[in-house]
């Protein structure tokens, strides 16, 4: 039995430097892993560079460290807030508070990056013979460091971490990083594991007296009531001044990889299989050493000569021992000349430490068991040593003293190959602070995703996204939520309601302050005219009508409106609606001498005075933007397919109703576009579904490509949803548009498209086409309907092009989620019923 005061080496701590008992000085950095997921291989192999950047610059004895760590609740809920004025979002206020419970309830955890390199000795005057007469315990008098001689050492890891480079971003730990992580390996696996550190606090300066005292017991030989020794490769981690439960811990490390080496991308990143292994707590540390080319070489001549002598010995002797000195010369042959080729390379001897940790020695080892036959897929033989368990956990130790055990399992392979290995890479997506819009799958972790769409604008990044799915995948759930959000932080919307029940009507009840627009039974007027301010109105105006009328421009007719439609010819004429430039054109017709175009131009107008009351009654109100909420139904108008909009001779042949249907969404558009892009001080988000109505027009692709440029500029984002990206989202849809949600899609060629749009490479990755198809949301069981508890899964895309996959939520709030989640049938069903009871009852 090991007592873990004899493990623990440090000494004392001054913010990220540690000073340990034999004399070692160390500096501590958090790691920024580099984005990775579903990326392209163009990208991972660049991420692959970072690493081989990274191990050639790192000296003998570095060590790093992936330690699986629980969220704090308080922290997750503190990145939700952000930039968000409490006082006045109540809304908002009370979906934080809603969130407590169910990020608790979700547990969500996450990895974190640590690199540890040596930069010094402090007591190196201290002879070896008076430290051993000491005791190994007084080998750093912290009372005679000086602040010069903190300042040396920061300086020599500042120049270790120039020769890493800047991508990795490695920030120094606070102190109290050294006491969390010793806690943490103590009750690794447990309840009560310890919340990270992950800011500088209160504590600056550690000692060795903050370091809690426990026993080690290799092979839980306390709970064996056998008189033979237990030989299961166990810990059993007692900490008997603490009422905590003992943990549970084994070490795995690998004892070969495949003899044929592993193919990056996709059969070297050996360590993310340790994601999501169950109700266990699994961490990772590597310890690392590097030769430089020259020594290499040098090594390999005298090796050679070695195995020439040998053959030499063995030339008469019949046996396989030449065949297999011949393949040993062969392989260091090929060895050597990757080293002469490639200058800049290092050898890289590294031992590889894998912590499992829970409550109890049956899950542990299934989990163990459990990991074994996982890394049978990349061929690594795993083993956990019997007799080195103590060793080996010993080494995640910041400072820990080399011992037998970590050249026992070391491996030694060129750094190129070694960069392979990416240890230090997230499958993390989404933004850093924001609403939280669902959790993690592809990180095991379930991290929740932040989504920032109103902070976005402040980074100078673009807020608005795209969504693409099957019916009934969760498109219309997905922008429903997203427009809730926004009114709950104090921003605006504008949504255009296509179904046919009205949902978004049905949705906007629940919020205060909320208008509804029916486009076939208007209540306000869409005329452009009355809309805009008489410098733009004009321009507004003939975006829309002349395409409505089957006018270019330059044509006679067309070249009459715009004439009529300048600044000039509106004061002229005092035209300042609709009816009055109808008017007007009536009158210019009826004068003599006026050209055909006046004719023409009445008579085409004139089809669409009585049908369109929306742009030509003037007892109507003008719409204005400034509620909170505004749903625009266009239900009942008739609009193109996005066949009859690409294609010339089927755009050209459009009936008159169509038209008119495409007319009046673009001026929606429009409208919320000259409304949200204006610096009124208030976030504003256009909602639309049927994205080709805004993508395929000219004037709606207008729209679309300025909120995705300039939304950010404005405070402004849009909102697409469609079936099928490769022909509804084009140009800036496809183009600007940076976060984008792709929920099941079940039919192969729309599933294909949409992860193609997403940015994934399916020659590369040809398993996700039928993870979208199958194994999203997928519809199971009587009446194939979703479980609950799968809903909402979907692969994304974030501002920052990392793709990942995940699970939305929706409002924590009850209220919130069941006006989102409902449908107007569901309600006006539950209506009747109850009406129903109480004539029954009467």
């Amino acid at each position: 039995m090991a007592f873990v005061r004899d493990l623990q080496p440090t000494a004392a701590v001054r913010g990220n430097l540690q000073f340990t008992h034999s004399g070692l000085v160390t500096a501590t950095y958090f790691i920024d892993p580099l984005g990775y997921g579903l990326r392209k291989a163009g990208d991972k192999h660049n991420v692959k560079s970072a690493h081989h950047a990274l191990v050639n610059s790192l000296p003998a004895g570095s060590l790093l460290l992936g330690i699986q760590a629980r969220l704090n609740t308080l922290d997750v809920l503190g990145k939700m807030v952000e930039g968000v004025d409490l006082d006045d979002c109540e809304d908002y206020a009370l979906e934080v508070v809603a969130s407590f419970e169910r990020v608790r309830a979700i547990n969500p955890q996450t990895r974190v990056f640590l690199l540890t390199i040596p930069v010094g000795n402090a007591g190196a005057g201290i002879s070896g013979l008076s430290r051993m007469w000491r005791g190994g315990s007084a080998g750093v008098d912290m009372s005679s460091i000086s602040r010069e001689d903190l300042d040396q050492y920061d300086d020599k890891a500042s120049e270790i971490l120039s020769k890493i480079g800047g991508e990795f971003n490695p920030v120094p730990v606070p102190a109290a990083i050294f006491q969390w992580l010793w806690e943490h390996y103590l009750s690794r696996g447990l309840p009560g594991d310890p919340v990270a550190p992950t800011r500088a606090g209160v504590i600056d300066d550690v000692t060795a007296a903050v370091f809690r005292s426990a026993a080690l017991d290799e092979g839980a030989q306390a709970d064996n009531r056998r008189l033979r020794p237990s030989f299961v490769p166990v810990i059993k981690v007692v900490q008997p001044e603490y009422g905590f439960l003992p943990s549970y811990q084994a070490i795995l490390t690998p004892h070969a990889f495949p003899y044929n080496g592993m193919i990056f991308p996709g059969g070297s990143e050996f360590l993310s299989v340790l994601e999501g292994a169950g109700d266990v707590t699994v961490d990772w540390g590597i310890r690392v050493s590097t030769k430089p080319a020259e020594s290499v070489l040098k090594n390999n001549e005298l090796n050679l000569r070695r195995l020439g002598e040998q053959m030499d010995q063995r030339d008469q002797e019949v046996s396989f021992a030449q065949n297999t000195l011949m393949s040993k010369a062969q392989m260091l042959a090929e060895y050597n000349q990757h080293f002469e080729v490639n200058s800049g390379e290092s050898e890289v001897s590294f031992t590889t430490v894998i912590a499992v940790g829970s409550s109890s020695p049956e899950t542990t080892m299934d989990a163990v068991n459990n990991l074994k036959r996982r890394y049978k897929r990349f061929q690594v033989d795993m083993t956990a040593p019997l007799g080195a368990q103590v060793d080996l956990w010993s080494m995640m130790i910041p400072g820990s003293p080399p011992r037998r055990a970590f050249d026992d399992y070391a491996h030694i392979l060129p750094s190129d190959m070694w960069a392979g290995f990416v240890p230090f890479i997230t499958s993390q997506v989404g933004d850093d602070s924001g609403p939280v819009i669902g959790v993690n799958l592809l990180s095991g972790n379930y991290e929740p995703i932040h989504f920032g769409i109103m902070e976005a604008a402040l980074h100078d990044l673009s807020a608005s996204f795209a969504v693409t799915g099957e019916l009934g995948s969760g498109k219309s759930y997905f922008l429903k939520l997203m427009a809730v959000l926004v009114h709950d932080m104090g921003g605006q919307f504008l949504a255009i309601d296509r179904s046919q029940v009205g949902e978004w009507e049905y949705f906007a009840s629940s919020i205060d302050d909320a208008v509804v627009i029916d486009l076939s039974n208007p209540t306000v007027s869409l005329d452009p005219l009355r809309l805009f301010g008489a410098r733009v109105a004009g321009e507004r105006t003939l975006d829309s009508i002349l395409p409505l009328l089957d006018l270019s421009p330059t044509s006679g007719a067309g070249a009459a409106m715009s004439a009529l439609l300048t600044p000039r010819g509106i004061a002229e004429h005092g035209i300042r609606s609709m009816l009055d430039l109808y008017n007007v054109v009536c009158r210019m017709r009826d004068t003599p001498g006026s050209g055909e175009e006046f004719a023409d131009l009445a008579a085409r107008l004139g089809t669409i005075l009585d049908r369109v009351p929306v742009l030509f009654d003037p007892a109507l109100p003008a719409l204005r933007l400034d509620a909170a909420a505004t749903v625009v139904r266009s239900h009942n108008l008739a609009l193109p397919t996005a066949e009859e909009l690409i294609t010339p001779h089927l755009y050209n042949r459009l009936p008159l109703t169509k038209r008119l249907g495409t007319a009046l969404y673009e001026l929606v558009g429009v409208a919320a576009r000259e409304a949200f892009l204006s610096d009124n001080g208030r976030f504003g988000l256009l909602v639309g579904d049927e994205a080709h109505h805004f993508t395929q027009t000219h004037v709606g692709s207008s729209v679309t490509s300025d909120f995705s440029r300039d939304g950010r500029k404005h405070l402004a984002a849009i909102g697409l949803a469609s079936h099928d990206p490769s022909t509804d989202f084009q140009g800036a849809a496809h183009n600007l548009i940076p976060n984008r949600f792709v929920f099941r899609q079940r039919d192969e060629t729309l599933a294909r498209n949409s992860l193609e749009w997403l940015g994934v490479d399916l020659g590369e990755t040809p398993f996700l086409l039928q993870i979208l198809r199958e194994e999203t949301s997928p519809p199971t069981g009587p009446g194939r309907t979703v479980p609950e508890e799968r809903r909402g899964e979907m692969f994304m895309r974030d501002a920052l092009n990392r793709i990942g996959r995940g699970k939305v939520l929706g409002p924590a709030r009850e209220d919130r989620a069941e006006a989102i989640g409902s449908t107007p049938q569901t309600a006006s069903m539950v209506a009747r019923r109850a009406s129903g009871e109480r004539q029954i009852t009467a």
